[in-house]
């Protein structure tokens, strides 16, 4: 496949340019460059289908799949390579900005990857970052899909890409072993809701299988089957408002100890095609008061999702200023947030959008904006070096906890193990958190949407038998209120040790969920009911939720398939999904089971130490 690739790709650059360094690097001798025309002579209408008929040789479901999966096969790392060298190559022969945007909605529309309205969309809505920073990437290709998708696909060598947070000269205290109190005296309960995602244009009995990115927006073409029932949908859908707004009414009602509440980022919905700065202020203005309405007499600690920029995903380093900036977001942050935050860190949200708070006297809670490790925030292609200087400011405030014997709990949103988290970020906060595990005692996410969980290890060394492994932390990642993909409404209640000289340590979750299927049978005739779903210490068998108890659980589902399927109805907060297929075979339960054991972003190696396990039974 990948001969067949590249002999079509030259073919192309040897009619437009020249062909790419790293396709001639398979074969020999090198292709002759001679009489190339320059692509100014070349038409709109050939170059789109010359484009288009190189990337109907890959299987574009198959990449787009694997990008979402946090796989990079050669494949997918090929297509990658490729398409960076044709914006690349059309920007150094010639084409103007405007001719690229519409140079690349034609191929979006010839391929069939989305409908006309979708294409036309997403061109607009990107274009004007995009032509931003194609124009000013110094890395090549290679090394852009290098920090997109890991080095497995391209090492990185550039220093604006390679580069290590220094942590302080003073020595890592012993390591404190993570035991709770004997005597639990005083308990905190801490709500965590994440990936709201409310659809303000949502509509029941709406068409769930359109073919855009979100559906249950509209009424056309609607089937017995593809109606969209009344409080959400499984399938392509995002959740009304209505439907949050009776899971906050059920938490005040039946949830009255809520000493505080962790609200990790994602609120506007789904459709990233016609998104606007106005439209993302409006619903984060919206969603906010609605919280404040139902639970502002709680103590809030937000942080920012991926979902609340226009375009989606895209958070501008300090470096870029003007128009381009991120200060229209960050600056509306500030006034919403000031209803929960203190002063002092008005300062910090302003600049990168994450801060620290004292929650009680001797625990602080730390908030990051994890956008800055967004691997689809394409402004960090520029230079992904340590944003807003985030990572040396978690640095300092923890050493500064760790002098005063604090405790600290970390909230964020994309977690730090999933592909979506840039390598070289993800690596220095891997190494952060390992140097601090005795401050550090519990980190919570979302993103994913799913109900998981990711294990942080000593990696300074690696026992002959995997199950000798000392893990040092653990990121709890609950899973989403919003229905897209696949999943049941849900939101997570932690107890947390609140006993005069405790460390803080989480001793216990539990998640609850609303029965879709169930609740939409009744449709508005019934009010809704939110169910208990699970204790993590009972329903996993833990004795505690230390991090090796988790370690333990894991190699526990590698050997007790009955336990595994049992977490695998947690992981999609026990979803009624009919079309979801089932996880009975080892290379999807090795798949989830790889997640929990990668808290460091395409770093393979504790996966490789399961799949051994899997090969040794």
């Amino acid at each position: 496949m990948l001969t067949k690739l590249c002999l079509v790709s030259l073919l192309i650059f040897n009619v437009l340019t020249k062909p790419p360094v790293w396709c001639k690097s398979l074969h020999s001798p090198e292709t002759s460059t001679e009489g190339f025309k320059d692509l100014k002579e070349f038409s709109h209408e050939f170059l789109s289908s010359m484009i288009s008929r190189v990337f109907k040789t890959i299987d574009l479901k198959r990449v787009t799949y694997e990008l979402k999966e946090r796989k990079a096969s050669l494949e997918t790392c090929f297509a990658c390579k490729l398409t960076m060298a044709l914006l690349q190559h059309l920007i150094e022969y010639g084409k103007q900005g405007d001719e690229l945007v519409h140079l690349i909605d034609s191929v979006c529309l010839k391929l069939d990857i989305e409908t006309p309205e979708v294409c036309n969309g997403i061109v607009r809505v990107f274009r004007d970052e995009f032509l931003a920073v194609i124009s000013k990437v110094v890395v090549n290709p290679s090394e852009v899909c290098g920090i997109i998708l890991g080095n497995s696909c391209a090492p990185v060598h550039n220093p604006l890409h390679n580069w290590s947070v220094p942590l302080p000269n003073i020595p890592k205290p012993p390591v404190a072993p993570k035991i709770q109190l004997k005597s639990v005296t005083k308990k905190l309960r801490v709500l965590h809701i994440s990936d709201t995602h409310i659809d303000p244009h949502y509509v029941d009995n709406g068409n769930a299988e359109c073919k855009k990115p979100l559906c249950c927006r509209e009424k056309a073409n609607v089937t017995a089957n593809s109606q969209s029932g009344y409080w959400g949908d499984y399938r392509n859908c995002d959740v009304p408002l209505r439907t949050f707004e009776q899971m906050l009414k059920h938490i005040t009602t039946f949830h009255k100890d809520i000493d505080y509440i962790l609200w990790t980022g994602d609120i506007p919905p789904h459709d990233i095609w016609k998104q606007t700065r106005k439209g993302q202020l409006s619903i984060i203005n919206s969603v906010s008061t609605l919280i404040t309405k139902y639970l502002g007499a709680i103590p809030i600690y937000p942080c920012l999702g991926n979902h609340e920029s226009a375009p989606v995903n895209s958070f501008p380093p300090p470096f870029i200023t003007g128009n381009e900036s991120i200060e229209w977001l960050y600056s509306d942050l500030k006034h919403i947030w000031s209803k929960w935050l203190p002063k002092i860190t008005y300062a910090n949200i302003k600049k990168g959008a994450y801060y620290s708070v004292k929650i009680r006297p001797n625990l602080k809670l730390i908030s990051l904006n994890t956008n800055y490790c967004n691997n689809q925030n394409w402004w960090l292609l520029l230079n992904s070096t340590d944003p807003a200087h985030e990572l040396q400011w978690l640095v300092n405030e923890l050493q500064n906890s760790e002098l005063l014997n604090e405790t600290v709990h970390i909230i964020g949103h994309i977690p730090p193990g999933t592909s979506d988290c840039l390598q070289v970020w993800s690596a220095n906060y891997y190494r952060i958190i390992n140097r601090f595990e005795n401050t550090v005692v519990a980190q919570f996410f979302g993103h994913t949407h799913n109900d998981e969980f990711e294990i942080f290890y000593d990696d300074s060394r690696m026992p002959d038998d995997i199950s000798n492994l000392r893990a040092t932390n653990v990121a709890y990642i609950t899973p989403s209120v919003t229905t897209f993909g696949f999943m049941n409404p849900g939101y997570r209640i932690y107890t947390i040790d609140d006993t005069d000289g405790s460390s803080h340590f989480v001793l216990d979750h539990e998640t609850y969920y609303l029965n879709l299927t169930e609740a939409n049978k009744y449709g508005r005739k019934k009010s809704l009911h939110w169910k208990f779903s699970y204790s993590a210490k009972k329903s996993l068998n833990l004795t505690s939720l230390a991090p090796q108890q988790w370690h333990k659980l894991v190699l526990n589902m590698m050997h007790d398939d009955s336990l595994f399927q049992k977490f695998y109805r947690f992981y999609y907060n026990r979803s009624d999904y009919l079309n979801r297929k089932p996880c009975d075979n080892e290379t999807c339960k090795l798949d989830i089971l790889c997640r929990l054991v990668t808290g460091k972003s395409h770093h393979f190696k504790f996966c490789d130490e399961l799949l051994k396990i899997s090969r040794s039974k």
